[in-house]
């Protein structure tokens, strides 16, 4: 079954057409047909046991609605999840959005003189950087 959609702009329609591999935006069941459509994603992501654990339990991806976030223990784990994201992506005709996403470190105390090496670490999506959010490291450390 097709879903075809038109869209209205300052009181104009646009002829109707049909949209593919899409999810309503505000639909009432969209949240859950894209948990459904994510779960592969997030399967393949515990599959590859590089994510983060508490305890025996995958935490290391979390989805709702149209948001992923991924949890890493380190730079290297963090790659291989993206690349895993970057996989399943080409597989399935989604995209992720690069400008949309950010990259936030977290170390403890005894380990903050890492955040100065964080400016050559570069995680990419879709083929573009993923920007750091340095709000946190400077509430914490000014």
């Amino acid at each position: 079954m097709f879903n075809y959609v038109r869209i209205s702009w300052s009181g104009v329609m646009s002829d109707y057409f049909c949209a593919i591999n899409r999810v309503k935006q505000g639909g009432v069941l969209s949240p859950v047909i894209f948990c459904l459509y994510i779960d592969d994603l997030l399967v393949s992501l515990c599959n590859a046991g590089v994510g983060c654990y508490f305890g025996n339990f995958f935490v290391g991806a979390l989805a709702y609605a149209d948001d992923v976030v991924l949890i890493a223990p380190s730079a290297f784990a963090l790659r291989k999840m993206l690349a895993i994201c970057y996989s399943f992506a080409t597989d399935y005709c989604v995209s992720f959005n690069a400008k949309k996403s950010k990259c936030l470190a977290v170390f403890p105390r005894s380990k903050r003189f890492l955040y100065a090496k964080l400016s050559k670490c570069v995680f990419y999506v879709d083929g573009k950087p993923v920007e750091f959010s340095w709000s946190y490291y400077q509430c914490l450390y000014g």
